[in-house]
């Protein structure tokens, strides 16, 4: 039995003649987290944006729980289970925290943005699932207290909490967290690192992308390394932490 949830083979981005990424091929499993990491200018930003369908790729497969999604839009992704979030959190500061996570439950039922807003095609029966979606994001992400609290109210570390509580609710399979733990402090990060292990553990798949190499090496149960757009290993954080090539390209001596 495949336990694939997200499959990328052979996934080429080209700008004219520059090459962003050069046959990049990885595997997701279910429940599973996978860092993405390298330096800067390695393609990691290129990689999520095709994943997401920010980006056309150039050429390669995306294949999703078994059905290629390269071709389809962001909102036919998330559709299908696959969501994101973006490195600067973008928010609605006068919603609730409530109010803002249950935006996020319209991803699945195929309602687009601008009768989302309108609270158009409404069917009164999914009400009570879409509290349930959003208890349970509201609960894996540690803001039940401030579920009723005005978002402009929030740190800048909640209102990163909030964003992947939204794409929560659209009840994803696979989830790519891009630079979550930008700007956070060590308690932050620590918090950060729970709220990854319970969303794995509710079996949802993480990718996330992230320079804190510590929080990569922590919450992390595979790692991908890109440099100069192209893969140079995989492997688990000790076998990452071990590989020469990696050493040479972003990590260093210390590691």
């Amino acid at each position: 039995m495949n336990t694939d949830v997200l499959e990328v083979d052979g996934l080429c981005k080209s700008f004219g003649g520059v090459k962003a990424l050069r046959d990049l091929s990885f595997n997701m499993r279910r429940g599973e987290v996978l860092g993405l990491i390298g330096p800067n200018g390695s393609g990691k930003s290129t990689t999520v944006n095709m994943l997401s369908g920010a980006m056309p790729a150039s050429s390669g497969e995306i294949r999703l729980n078994g059905t290629r999604i390269e071709t389809l839009s962001q909102w036919d992704r998330v559709g299908l289970g696959l969501t994101r979030t973006y490195q600067t959190a973008s928010v609605f500061p006068e919603f609730t925290v409530r109010q803002h996570v249950t935006l996020g439950c319209e991803g699945r039922r195929g309602v687009g943005p601008l009768a989302q807003a309108f609270r158009l095609r409404r069917d009164p029966a999914d009400d009570s699932r879409i509290k349930e979606r959003v208890a349970k994001a509201l609960e894996l992400t540690g803001l039940v207290d401030q579920a009723d609290h005005i978002v402009g109210t929030l740190s800048t570390a909640q209102q990163r909490f909030l964003m992947i509580a939204t794409a929560l609710t659209s009840d994803p399979c696979v989830i790519l967290l891009d630079e979550p733990a930008a700007g956070m402090i060590s308690h932050e990060r620590e918090t950060l690192s729970g709220m990854i292990g319970r969303i794995r553990d509710a079996g949802i798949s993480v990718l996330v992308i992230e320079h804190h190499m510590a929080l990569i090496m922590e919450v992390c149960d595979r790692i991908v390394v890109l440099n100069f757009g192209a893969p140079i290993a995989q492997g688990t954080p000790r076998e990452i932490r071990e590989n020469r090539a990696v050493i040479d390209a972003y990590l260093g001596e210390a590691a």
